[in-house]
C-alpha cells in the first residue's frame, strides 16, 4: 500500500500524462518511419525526416515538462519526480516501441546509444524548460524573492508601497 501511495502522488495525472506523451511521440514516429521506408533512397530520406520530427517532438514535450514543473513545483521536487519518468520512458521508447511498431529491433550498440541519446535529450530539454521559467522569474524561488522585495519596500516606506 505504501508503494501505491508513492506511485500515485497527488499530481500523478500530469506526470504519467507527460510520460505517455513522450512514449506516444516516439511510437508514432517509429510507426510512420517504418511504413514510409520501403528501401529506396527517397523513402529512406523521408523515414529519417519523420524520425527526426518524432525525436524533436519528444524534446519539445520534455521542454514543456520543464516549464510545467518549474512553475508548479520547487526546485527540490522537480528532479525526483521527472527522473524516474524519463528513465522509464527512455527504456520503453528503446526496448518496447520497436516491437509495437513492428520495425527492425536495434542492435545492442544501437540500444545503448539510443538510451543515452534519449535520456540526455529528455533531461536537457526539461532543464532548458526550467531555465526559461527561472529566467522569467515565475518559478517558486523567483516569486518568493519578489514577495520579499515587496515586503521590505513596504516596511521601509509604507506610504509609497501601495
Amino acid at each position: 500500500m505504501n508503494l501505491l501511495k508513492r506511485l500515485l502522488i497527488p499530481h500523478w495525472p500530469s506526470i504519467y500524462g507527460f510520460g505517455l506523451a513522450l512514449v506516444a511521440a516516439n511510437l508514432i514516429g517509429r510507426i510512420v518511419a517504418g511504413r514510409v521506408d520501403d528501401g529506396t533512397e527517397l523513402t529512406a530520406d523521408a523515414g529519417e525526416l519523420v524520425s527526426m520530427i518524432a525525436y524533436l517532438s519528444m524534446a519539445a514535450v520534455a521542454i514543456a515538462a520543464g516549464l510545467w514543473w518549474g512553475v508548479r513545483r520547487r526546485r527540490q521536487e522537480i528532479v525526483p519526480e521527472l527522473l524516474p519518468v524519463f528513465v522509464v520512458v527512455t527504456l520503453l521508447s528503446v526496448l518496447v516501441n520497436p516491437l509495437i511498431a513492428r520495425i527492425e529491433f536495434p542492435s545492442v550498440d544501437g540500444i545503448f546509444s539510443q538510451v543515452v541519446l534519449y535520456f540526455v535529450s529528455l533531461a536537457l530539454g526539461a532543464f532548458i524548460g526550467y531555465l526559461v521559467v527561472m529566467a522569467l522569474g515565475v518559478d517558486h524561488y523567483g516569486r518568493e524573492l519578489k514577495a520579499t522585495k515587496r515586503a521590505f519596500e513596504k516596511k521601509a516606506n509604507p506610504a509609497r508601497a501601495a
